[in-house]
């Protein structure tokens, strides 16, 4: 019984795993509380596939990007710009984005990123869109 019990549990945490779709390249995240119960979400990131991130959007009060080494892209302006180390772009809340088809293709540029945005606290901070 014991070994079905865990099989089971195996199999449900194995299959999460492979349903959700997410980013690569995560460093670190960690979450600091603020006043009116939001959180200050802080991310560092490094990838070098910054074109195939899958569709998603932050309800947040906003995401701030900011490049710390590398060559980054983003649509947020309403037109595809490049954003290199020291460079930063700002993301409306619940701004959709990624997966676009006319994504440019950076080639084998890579890319570390700050990322900060205020959520309400308990929140997601991503969204994934089908």
């Amino acid at each position: 019984m014991r070994l079905l019990l865990i099989s089971l549990i195996s199999f449900f945490i194995s299959a999460d795993d492979h349903d959700e779709p997410s980013f690569s390249g995560l460093v670190s995240s960690e979450k600091f509380k603020i006043d009116g119960g939001m959180e200050l979400v802080v991310e560092k990131r490094s990838t070098c596939d910054a074109g195939n991130t899958p569709k998603h959007f932050h309800p947040a009060a906003g995401t701030l990007v900011y490049v710390l080494d590398g060559l980054s892209q983003s649509k947020s302006s309403g037109k595809w710009k490049k954003y290199s180390k020291g460079e930063y772009w700002f993301e409306p809340s619940d701004w959709v984005h990624g997966g676009d088809d006319d994504t440019p293709n950076l080639g084998n540029q890579c890319t570390d990123l700050l990322v900060i945005r205020v959520v309400e606290e308990g929140k997601d901070h991503t969204v994934f869109v089908d």
